[in-house]
């Protein structure tokens, strides 16, 4: 359980494209499933949310609403949102080593580079992100934002900012709104792949969106949300991927 742990942790870096130890883990003992916030909880999530400052409202929903992990995240830069198209080209993530200074790198897998799209609402608040972004960077840093800097900047550097920065804030926000303190940042992510899921998504669809090198990854990490979707999707959940 630890190393299945300890490599699951590497995949979401980006330092692995699959977990080797997650299929002996399931032969040895029950298979365990992901953390996942229910439809009540997901909504109460995204109300806290909105009393957050625009850049972890912009951050922890664009999370919810592609599935993007952390460093993906983080690394991204202004460049690669489309705005007519509605799209964000993943092609970075940012990892922090302990004692070292955070680099950018490229994708593990091909299937790491891939495309993700965001609904009317995502692309308002992103624009509303941006000119706030635009401010700070002309009134702190004395120039002009570009589309080479990246959305989710550390103040006065070129640098993005740390994705365990975001994993503290969230605990913040789950303790002070009286939230499950057993979810994550990787929750997020997991709820988003559910929510896909619960809406009727294929595997394939859904492999491509998280940007697993196969399906079986997929399958293997979400069964349990494939057989829950053999009853019937919620409405509930599906409108929660309309942000």
């Amino acid at each position: 359980a630890t190393l299945c742990s300890i490599l699951s942790d590497a995949v979401e870096g980006g330092f692995l494209s699959h977990n080797p130890a997650w299929r002996t883990y399931r032969y040895a003992g029950r298979k365990c499933e992901k953390k996942i916030a229910d439809e009540e909880t997901a909504q109460k999530i995204i109300a806290a949310l909105e009393d957050e400052s625009i850049k972890y409202e912009t951050y922890f929903k664009l999370i919810i609403a592609t599935g993007m992990r952390r460093g993906e995240c983080c690394g991204l830069k202004w460049c690669d949102i489309d705005w007519e198209q509605r799209s964000i080209h993943i092609c970075r993530n940012a990892v922090k080593v302990t004692d070292e200074e955070i680099f950018v790198k490229e994708p593990k897998t091909r299937a790491g580079n891939r495309y993700v799209y965001f609904s009317a609402e995502m692309e308002s608040l992103l624009q509303e992100y941006r000119q706030e972004c635009a401010y700070i960077t002309e009134t702190y840093d004395q120039r002009e934002l570009t589309d080479d800097d990246f959305l989710f900047r550390r103040q006065g550097a070129r640098l993005p900012m740390t994705p365990t920065t975001f994993t503290y804030r969230f605990k913040l926000i789950l303790k002070k709104n009286g939230l499950p303190q057993e979810l994550n940042v990787h929750s997020l992510r997991h709820t988003a792949a559910s929510l896909m899921i619960a809406g009727g998504t294929d595997v394939a669809t859904v492999a491509g969106i998280l940007g697993h090198s196969q399906p079986s990854t997929t399958l293997d990490i979400y069964t349990h949300a494939f057989d829950k979707n053999k009853k019937a999707a919620s409405a509930g959940l599906q409108g929660i991927l309309e942000i």
